[in-house]
Protein backbone atom coordinates (compact mmCIF):
# COMPACT_ATOMS: atom_id res chain seq x y z
CA UNK A 1 0.00 0.00 0.00
CA UNK A 2 1.42 3.26 -0.99
CA UNK A 3 1.62 6.46 0.91
CA UNK A 4 0.76 9.44 -0.88
CA UNK A 5 0.76 13.06 -0.63
CA UNK A 6 -0.21 15.63 -2.75
CA UNK A 7 2.46 18.63 -3.63
CA UNK A 8 2.08 22.37 -4.89
CA UNK A 9 3.98 22.09 -7.65
CA UNK A 10 4.23 19.66 -10.92
CA UNK A 11 8.41 19.58 -9.81
CA UNK A 12 8.00 18.34 -6.62
CA UNK A 13 5.66 15.34 -7.85
CA UNK A 14 7.08 11.66 -8.90
CA UNK A 15 3.89 11.30 -10.88
CA UNK A 16 0.64 13.91 -12.27
CA UNK A 17 -2.87 12.77 -11.49
CA UNK A 18 -6.08 13.27 -13.73
CA UNK A 19 -9.68 12.11 -12.30
CA UNK A 20 -11.06 10.18 -14.52
CA UNK A 21 -15.21 9.27 -14.52
CA UNK A 22 -14.92 5.52 -15.34
CA UNK A 23 -12.93 2.55 -13.94
CA UNK A 24 -12.25 1.59 -17.75
CA UNK A 25 -10.55 5.00 -18.43
CA UNK A 26 -8.06 4.66 -15.39
CA UNK A 27 -4.23 4.11 -16.47
CA UNK A 28 -1.25 3.47 -13.99
CA UNK A 29 -3.48 3.76 -11.18
CA UNK A 30 -2.93 0.52 -9.75
CA UNK A 31 0.48 2.73 -8.66
CA UNK A 32 -1.79 4.80 -5.81
CA UNK A 33 -4.95 2.79 -5.88
CA UNK A 34 -5.67 1.46 -2.18
CA UNK A 35 -2.95 3.58 -1.17
CA UNK A 36 -3.35 6.00 2.32
CA UNK A 37 -2.98 10.03 2.20
CA UNK A 38 -0.25 10.69 4.55
CA UNK A 39 0.09 14.33 6.47
CA UNK A 40 3.98 15.40 5.17
CA UNK A 41 6.34 14.51 2.12
CA UNK A 42 8.48 12.68 4.25
CA UNK A 43 6.31 9.99 5.06
CA UNK A 44 5.17 9.49 1.53
CA UNK A 45 6.26 6.76 -0.68
CA UNK A 46 4.66 8.54 -3.69
CA UNK A 47 4.76 12.10 -4.43
CA UNK A 48 1.42 13.35 -6.64
CA UNK A 49 0.15 16.48 -8.41
CA UNK A 50 -3.07 16.80 -9.47
CA UNK A 51 -3.30 18.57 -12.74
CA UNK A 52 -6.24 19.38 -15.47
CA UNK A 53 -5.69 17.76 -18.35
CA UNK A 54 -5.49 14.68 -18.88
CA UNK A 55 -2.87 14.44 -21.50
CA UNK A 56 -0.85 16.01 -18.71
CA UNK A 57 -1.18 12.99 -16.73
CA UNK A 58 0.96 9.89 -15.77
CA UNK A 59 -2.06 8.45 -13.74
CA UNK A 60 -5.39 8.28 -14.36
CA UNK A 61 -7.68 7.09 -12.06
CA UNK A 62 -11.30 7.42 -10.30
CA UNK A 63 -11.99 9.51 -7.04
CA UNK A 64 -13.14 6.13 -5.68
CA UNK A 65 -10.33 4.52 -6.20
CA UNK A 66 -8.08 7.55 -4.69
CA UNK A 67 -6.53 7.41 -1.69
CA UNK A 68 -7.82 8.52 1.26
Amino acid sequence: MAKVFIVNSKYDADYTVFFVSSKYDEKNADIIKNGKLVNSKYDADVKVFIVKSKYDAKILITHENFPK
